[in-house]
C-alpha cells in the first residue's frame, strides 16, 4: 500500500496567491525625487524613466538655474516591456545666461538601485552649486525611489 503525500489545501492556496502577486510586485518603477533651495525658495521635482534622452526637458529652478534629470532604462528590459532596471541617472545643472543656458554641473550615476523608502538625499547627498557671476547658491538633493504603478 502506497501513501500519497498531499499538500494541505491552505498551503497550496497561499503558494498560488504568492505566485499570483509576484508579477505585481515586479511592476514597480523608479522615480527620481529632488528638492532644491535657491533664494529662500524650495522647489520639488519628480522625474520618471525616459526612453529617449533627447526629449527630456530642463526644469526652471528659480529664475537663474535649470535642472535636467535623465533616467535611462536598460535596453534589454525596455525592449521586453518589463519593468526596466535603471542603466544610468544623469543630472544636469544649468545657469541661465543672456544668450543661452550654460552647463555648470553634470553628474552620472551608473546602475543605481531604487529604494522603497529612501532618505531625501540617498542618491546625491546634499550638493551646493554656485552661479559664476553673482555667486548665487543652489542647494539640492535627490533620491531614487521605487514606486508602485
Amino acid at each position: 500500500m502506497k501513501l500519497r503525500h498531499r499538500l494541505p489545501l491552505p498551503i497550496f492556496c497561499l503558494a498560488a496567491l504568492w505566485l499570483a502577486l509576484l508579477p505585481c510586485a515586479a511592476q514597480a518603477s523608479a522615480q527620481l525625487q529632488c528638492m532644491f533651495e535657491v533664494n529662500s525658495e524650495t522647489h520639488h521635482t519628480v522625474h520618471g524613466v525616459a526612453t529617449d534622452p533627447y526629449t527630456v526637458a530642463a526644469v526652471p529652478i528659480g529664475n537663474r538655474f535649470r535642472f535636467k534629470a535623465i533616467l535611462l532604462a536598460a535596453a534589454q528590459d525596455a525592449a521586453q516591456g518589463a519593468p526596466a532596471a535603471i542603466e544610468s541617472v544623469n543630472l544636469y545643472i544649468y545657469y541661465n545666461t543672456r544668450r543661452q543656458p550654460m552647463v555648470m554641473q553634470h553628474t552620472q550615476y551608473l546602475q543605481p538601485l531604487p529604494l522603497r523608502n529612501p532618505a531625501p538625499d540617498a542618491l546625491t547627498g546634499r550638493v551646493a552649486v554656485y552661479s559664476p557671476l553673482l555667486g548665487k547658491e543652489l542647494q539640492y538633493h535627490c533620491a531614487l525611489a521605487e514606486v508602485a504603478p
